[in-house]
């Protein structure tokens, strides 16, 4: 099986990395954390995509992580 090598992964970080940004801003609401949040998913994908195989859609899977890191971060709203 053919995997993705990480020149890959990496020029799709670059094509995908303004959108993954916006995508992020959206969620959180503020630039700051939007930025956090999409170094924090790049981080991420290039520890896990050794492995991937092709093909992979990796514009879903990107942003599959990002919103997935989005709610492990966000804060929790209780309500009395």
């Amino acid at each position: 099986m053919r995997t993705i090598n990480p020149t890959q992964i990496e020029n799709r970080l670059e094509i995908y990395y303004l959108p993954l940004f916006r995508f992020a801003e959206r969620l959180c609401g503020s630039p700051t954390r939007a930025i956090l949040l999409t170094q924090r998913t790049v981080k991420l994908a290039l520890d896990r995509s050794q492995g991937l195989p092709i093909p992979t859609n990796m514009r879903a899977w990107l942003f599959t992580l990002l919103f997935s890191q989005f709610l492990e971060t966000r804060p929790l709203h209780h309500h009395a």
